[in-house]
């Protein structure tokens, strides 16, 4: 970044919705909004909700910006209104074009974030987060020795996973009461509150150097919820969403089959309780089709009762004086859906019926024969909804049995064995808080709304769903059609489209929010991509009046650039979460890190004022995230090390999860886990299972990956190089455009575990441009002899046998990993360092920091010292340039301010015969052409 004031240049064009495009501005930086070619003379007003300075920040509140002219000149080339930007958050403009709206969009600008006894500034791309489940600490006194590991990791951010009161299903996304601190963190003798978790929180960071955030969960809240009982109307239930009764219907029906699985009822018919192989999968669908759904007969709910609706039909047939009015000639006869869905429930509309059959006169046999016509039509409608009803039950089958597939015969599911009462035999979607009896008697108390309130929706996910429609509300059948992915533990919340139409929900998630904004510096959106957008938008206004640098990072799978940034733009998300375990080979993984962060090698250096550019979302990149499978299943454990290094070489956030570093070999369930993690102690050996060390596992490495991270962040690493040397082998450079210091790390990856597969001893020798000053870190992943892992039973361990042995600021020829070093001459000014690996064994790293070549060097040095008379951004890594012609130490704006226009025509369009006048010409660059003018246009054509 230059010197100067950072300026940029919004150009409107009419009827350009850009509320899609997200553009990331920083705070200190002017934005001005300026006049495109279609709006070039036209009456424009623009609109911004952004505040005044010492304003409070009202989404709803626009005022109109004044335009500034300072040429003063007629027509509008020159004129803007503009921003300075002093706040963070999403901001909104749009524009008039007289009194029509012709165009808008959001900016978002990126908070500021502060750590440390001085509030030094902590840039977001130094960021280096650690998940912790906070299950998993403990009480409140004895956080500090578990969190002490990350800060002697090398991490200077923090994420807890919610700190509230949990559910029963001690899942660390069910909470019981959002506004209570979950009580395991207390001691019988002493009950600790929120003002305490604060004061961790903040020696953290006063003391640690360390911020932390955490999560918001705005979708669900614990089945076992109090509250939820006192206010059910803040949930979907049959209540206030009767179109569900047929999906609570058929889960009923599922359930009590379930039951009878359970208990070996349908032993006989094929399907013991222990479901085995694709025979059993098979009987069940069978009984599914031939049993319960003839016996629920879900397609009532969506048709008419003929008898019913033909009795009505005939009575105004033989109404003397009925009068036929059908407004539109083209209507026909349709259900019109019963808005509480009782079974038959359903109508039509009789005006449309009256005016489509028509008796040829008022005697008993036309009236007769009109009825069978109209009853013959009825017919047809039931019969389409119950061809629509199969179409749903097929599909509600499909998704059941690939639930049952996956949950108790898949090699990578959880095996969950027998049906049982607590591992039924598909997930339940509703909650039924009453005693149990037979499902004709259950079905009666839909109808009863003391009841059927409290027959609630669980939340959930769907693959491949439009994340901004949701599934609950009418018009989806995603529970009828049982394409939820079921959260068995949660109810979904409904908020409507605002406070009013749920008050006590939304004041206690709002205050919800503002606890944890008193507390935390950021937080992380749970379940973001289902989070009502209107109901974000409001919880985090609030945060931001108590928080207002507040960091917000979210995990978001819409699949979607666009559908990304219209959640990025409208909630101000300041980074993305982005996970390198979805990458499925290791030149997915470099693909990653290029398109995550950075700008490319050799990029110009851009100035001060320049157009606003479309970006993509600020990544958070991790090596793995808390609530996905464990990497070293998937690939092995010699890849954590490589992994974790090409992700932090990435210009973005990076981050990890706690269990990652220490090498723990399988998932730490948010649900399941209730082990607490290990304490740091320097002295502990490795076969300790409840305290780690630098001995353990590869935290060594990955305090001196971070460190280097934040570095790179720091000093202006800011373009990226991904190289993918061979099949394993990625190269990762890291380049600073202001100091022309490069650092480059060679990984070797092991997605395949080495002592089972074979990998090369040929590892294809590299050449680096420039001279390697120092090796910043090699490192190896090796086997030690200590026991081997097991399990403990209250310990979160990790494996003991594997550890990494590290070398740090070495010179090449102290490395065990590189075999020898040469010096190749390419040409006049090219200086390459050749590298020949011997030990670059699978799971291993090494870094180099390389600067220029001497002459290069000097050469860099002069150009910058010249460049110094254009901006003040080159001044450093400049050279003294000795008897230089004192005209090149003035200002370049000062010398052209005093032009003429015909000097500066001179400047810039002097042709071949012109300057040959002069006794010169035009430059003629060797290999290449003559310039067409002599002037700086020549350059440009």
């Amino acid at each position: 970044m230059g010197h100067g004031k950072q300026i940029r240049i919004l150009l409107l064009n009419e009827m350009e919705k850009l509320e899609k495009t997200l553009f990331r501005l920083e705070q200190g930086f002017e934005l001005q909004f300026r006049l495109g070619p279609t709006l070039q003379g036209k009456a424009v007003t623009v609109y911004t909700n952004y505040p005044f300075p010492g304003e409070t920040f009202n989404r709803e509140k626009f005022r109109s910006l004044d335009w500034e002219n300072p040429t003063e000149r007629e027509d509008d080339s020159d004129k803007y209104c503009k921003l300075n930007l002093q706040q963070s958050g999403s901001f909104q403009y749009y524009f008039l074009q007289g009194n029509e709206k012709s165009g808008g969009g959001y900016i978002v600008v990126d908070p500021v974030l502060r750590v440390g006894s001085d509030d030094h500034v902590l840039p977001l791309d130094c960021v280096t987060l650690q998940t912790f489940l906070a299950k998993g600490l403990g009480p409140l006194d004895e956080w500090e020795d578990r969190l002490r590991v990350a800060k002697e990791s090398g991490y200077n951010m923090i994420h807890f996973t919610p700190l509230q009161t949990l559910g029963l299903s001690r899942s660390c996304y069910s909470l019981a009461d959002q506004l209570e601190l979950n009580p395991d963190f207390s001691r019988p003798i002493k009950k600790y509150t929120w003002h305490d978790v604060g004061q961790v929180v903040e020696k953290l960071k006063k003391e640690w150097n360390i911020l932390c955030i955490t999560d918001v969960v705005y979708n669900h809240t614990a089945a076992s919820s109090k509250w939820i009982q006192e206010h059910p109307e803040s949930a979907y239930n049959l209540v206030n969403s009767p179109h569900l009764k047929p999906a609570w219907v058929l889960d009923r029906a599922l359930w009590h089959f379930s039951c009878d699985v359970a208990e070996g009822k349908y032993k006989e018919k094929g399907i013991p309780a222990l479901i085995e192989n694709d025979q059993h999968m098979n009987c069940i669908r069978k009984i599914i089709w031939e049993d319960i759904f003839p016996k629920i007969q879900l397609w009532e709910f969506f048709q008419v009762d003929v008898h019913k609706a033909v009795e009505q039909f005939r009575r105004l047939l033989t109404q003397g004086n009925r009068r036929v009015t059908k407004s539109d000639p083209k209507q026909h006869l349709k259900i019109i859906q019963d808005p509480e869905y009782r079974r038959l429930g359903c109508t039509v509309d009789m005006n449309i019926a009256l005016a489509t059959f028509i008796p040829h006169d008022d005697g008993p046999a036309a009236i007769e024969e009109c009825c069978n016509w109209f009853r013959n039509r009825i017919d047809e409608l039931n019969s389409e909804k119950h061809q629509l009803m199969n179409y749903h039950q097929e599909q509600a089958v499909n998704c059941l049995l690939g639930n049952v597939f996956y949950e108790r015969l898949a090699g990578h599911g959880p095996k969950l064995g027998p049906v049982t009462r607590r591992y039924p035999l598909v997930t339940r979607y509703f909650t039924f808080p009453f005693e149990e009896m037979a499902l004709s008697a259950e079905e009666s108390m839909i109808h009863l709304p003391n009841k059927a309130c409290f027959f609630m929706a669980h939340n959930g996910w769907v693959m491949g769903d439009d994340p901004l429609r949701n599934f609950a509300e009418p018009g989806s059948d995603v529970y009828l059609r049982r394409e939820l992915i079921c959260w068995g533990d949660s109810v979904k919340l409904r908020y409507g489209n605002k406070p009013e139409d749920c008050p006590y929900l939304w004041a206690h998630m709002k205050k919800y929010t503002e606890i944890t904004a008193t507390y935390f510096q950021g937080v992380r959106l749970d379940n973001c991509h289902s989070t009502p957008l209107h109901v974000a938008e409001y919880m985090l206004d609030a945060a931001r009046k108590l928080q207002p640098n507040l960091y917000v990072v979210a995990e978001l799978f819409t699949g979607n650039e666009e559908l990304d940034n219209i959640f990025v733009t409208r909630l101000g998300i300041s980074s993305l979460i982005r996970e390198a375990m979805s990458a499925y080979n290791s030149h997915e993984e470099g693909r990653l890190v290029y398109r995550y962060g950075g700008e490319p090698v050799g990029s110009f250096v851009q100035p001060c004022l320049r157009p606003l550019m479309p970006a993509i979302a600020h990544a958070l990149f991790m090596d793995i995230t808390h609530d996905n499978e464990c990497p070293i299943v998937h690939r092995s454990a010699y890849d954590a090390l490589p992994s974790t290094t090409i992700v932090s070489m990435a210009c973005c956030a990076s981050g990890s999860t706690r269990g990652y570093d220490e090498l723990v070999p399988h998932q730490i369930s948010v649900v399941s886990e209730e082990r607490f993690y290990t304490k740091w102690n320097p002295g502990a050996s490795p076969s300790n299972t409840g305290d780690v060390n630098f001995q353990s596992g590869i935290i060594a490495a990955r305090c001196a990956i971070n460190k280097l991270h934040q570095e790179l962040g720091a000093k202006g690493f800011i373009q990226v190089y991904v190289d993918q040397v061979d099949e394993d082998i990625v190269a990762v450079t890291r380049h600073s455009p202001s100091i022309h210091q490069s650092v480059v790390a060679v990984s070797r990856t092991a997605f395949r575990n080495p002592k089972t597969s074979f990998y090369s001893k040929e590892v294809p020798q590299m050449c680096i441009p420039g001279k390697i000053e120092e090796v910043v870190l090699e490192a190896r992943t090796i086997e030690r002899n200590t026991k081997p892992y097991k399990k403990d039973e209250n310990s979160i361990n990790g494996l003991p046998n594997i550890t990494v042995e590290i070398r740090e600021h070495i010179q090449l020829n102290e490395s065990k990993i590189v075999k020898q070093a040469g010096v190749a001459t390419k040409g006049p000014n090219e200086y390459i360092q050749e590298i020949e690996f011997e030990n670059l064994s699978p799971g291993s790293v090494i870094i180099f920091r390389v600067s220029l070549d001497p002459h290069a060097q000097v050469a860099v040095g002069i150009l910058r010292n010249h460049l110094t008379q254009f901006s003040p951004h080159f001044k450093s890594g400049s050279l003294v340039v000795d008897n230089a012609d004192p005209i090149l130490k003035i200002p370049f704006a000062s010398i052209a301010s005093k032009l003429t226009l015909t000097e500066l025509n001179q400047i810039l369009y002097r042709c071949e015969s012109e300057e040959q006048e002069d006794g010169g010409g035009c430059y003629d660059i060797p290999n290449w052409s003559s310039l067409k003018y002599a002037g700086l246009q020549g350059k440009q054509v």
